[in-house]
């Protein structure tokens, strides 16, 4: 993750970093940076493709199975900067107190942010429950039971704003300080901006990503550009709907003018389908949500204790 303090400690003692005395050059300094930039622009091309102008997509991006593949992106970012604070030879030892409060603010907001992610699954995963026992009870020619249990899986209102707090990106400091400070900036506006998608996808709403949109400030910026002018747009006719929520619920509407004629047995086996489908990828994805935050937790605590020790 972000500044695991053995790993830092190893890259420092590799043969090929970079020597001390070429950090004090302004122009490496932002070579670093742009080095930095270039690992990220790879890690979303690599994560979160998207298709060439002019041609159809072959999935939708709001889909529950593409949305999963975000959090990929976080653990890759938060390598990424690790990789750029030993190449610019800057430990957390020697940062500036305001470096330190934005990193702390950042991991503070990612937990809440995967918090918010784990209800939305866990929302996604009661809805789907209750569809699977209703088609259990239509299997048992049980259909008023069926009916009460055959609802469509409804918007998840996690009844906050998505507001983050942290710095904005001007900055008094120079140096290897400034090169931190714009490369922690970068990791938490694409981070945040990422949420605002899977956060949309899980919960079939537009407001997360909307509001964290705005929190994230980097819209303009040309590595977010291209994905954010085709996601604001498809979010936006959806409603945050993901593909495989919009199917289900669908199925959800044909299975109940189906149980008045009893023509439900097709209907009711190809939505068995879809639920187990679903299920897999919730499991995946809560595991992931559950693995990651355990790993910014960590993160977070070894970076207060070094502080601590570092000041002593």
């Amino acid at each position: 993750m972000v500044l695991l303090v053995e790993k830092i400690s190893h890259f420092l003692k590799h043969p090929n970093r970079l020597e001390n005395q070429h950090h004090n050059s302004e122009a490496l300094l932002a070579s670093s940076l742009q080095v930095f930039r270039s690992d990220v622009s790879k890690i979303l091309n690599k994560v979160l493709p998207i298709p060439e102008p002019g041609t159809e997509p072959e999935f939708q991006f709001l889909s529950l199975a593409w949305i999963h593949n975000c959090l990929d992106a976080i653990p890759m970012m938060h390598r990424a900067f690790a990789k750029l604070v030993v190449q610019i030879d800057h430990p957390i030892n020697r940062w500036e107190k305001s470096q330190v409060e934005e990193y702390l603010d950042y991991t503070l907001n990612l937990l809440e942010l995967l918090n918010s992610v784990t209800s939305g699954v866990s929302h996604l995963s009661h809805a789907r429950l209750c569809i699977s026992h209703g088609l259990s009870l239509l299997e048992k020619n049980s259909y008023s039971p069926a009916l009460e249990h055959l609802k469509e899986i409804q918007p998840h209102d996690l009844g906050k704003e998505f507001k983050v707090e942290g710095k904005t990106e001007e900055s008094s400091c120079s140096g290897k300080d400034l090169i931190t400070h714009q490369s922690l900036w970068i990791l938490r506006s694409i981070s945040f901006w990422v949420f605002g998608v899977m956060l949309s996808g899980i919960c079939s709403d537009v407001k997360p990503y909307m509001e964290l949109r705005i929190s994230a400030g980097l819209f303009d910026d040309s590595l977010i550009k291209g994905w954010d002018s085709v996601l604001a747009k498809e979010i936006a006719q959806n409603c945050g709907v993901s593909k495989e929520v919009k199917e289900i619920n669908e199925v959800v509407t044909s299975l109940k003018s189906a149980v008045p004629n009893g023509e439900v047995d097709e209907i009711a086996k190809q939505h068995r389908r879809r639920l187990e489908d679903l299920g897999e990828l919730l499991q995946t994805m809560g595991k992931k949500t559950n693995d990651l935050f355990t790993d910014v937790l960590a993160e977070r605590s070894k970076f207060l204790d070094s502080l601590q020790h570092t000041r002593k």
